[in-house]
């Protein structure tokens, strides 16, 4: 991590730039205590709520080890600059059933330099979850 992050947008890029290496010394930075992260009941292994920057560091190396080969890319970001950001993004990973690849949206609210709360809203839930559990099998490439 560069200079201390102090915008939403320099502390998004902090985050998930390094989110496959993140540590919780690191995260502490960004992320504050009462933070909680808000991840869909339906998605396998990381569904509920991830609380603080332990919970943030537990989440990003869960979805690594539930999704191996996940990967992320931006494709819009919007941000006050003060206490509020969303993007847009494409996230895949690999499942039992296949890889997915799929849309999802985030919402990020900040406090004080550091996130606070964190909606994501991934475009498919059932067909991530469905899978992941064996009751489909990935779309052939085109």
């Amino acid at each position: 991590m560069t200079g201390p992050a102090t915008t939403p947008l320099e502390i998004f890029g902090n985050l998930t730039s390094e989110f496959k290496t993140l540590t919780v010394e690191a995260a502490s930075r960004l992320i504050a205590q009462d933070c909680v992260v808000h991840e869909a009941r339906g998605l396998p292994g990381v569904a509920g709520e991830w609380r603080g920057p332990e919970g943030f560091v537990a989440l990003m190396a869960k979805v690594q080890q539930t999704f191996p080969n996940f990967e992320f890319e931006l494709l819009d970001i919007f941000s006050n600059d003060v206490d509020r950001l969303a993007y847009r993004g494409r996230a895949s990973g690999d499942t039992p059933g296949g890889r997915f690849e799929m849309d999802l949206v985030e919402y990020w609210s900040f406090r004080d330099g550091k996130a606070v709360d964190i909606w994501p809203m991934w475009h498919d839930t059932k067909a991530v979850s469905d899978l992941y559990h064996g009751r489909a099998k990935a779309a052939e490439p085109a």
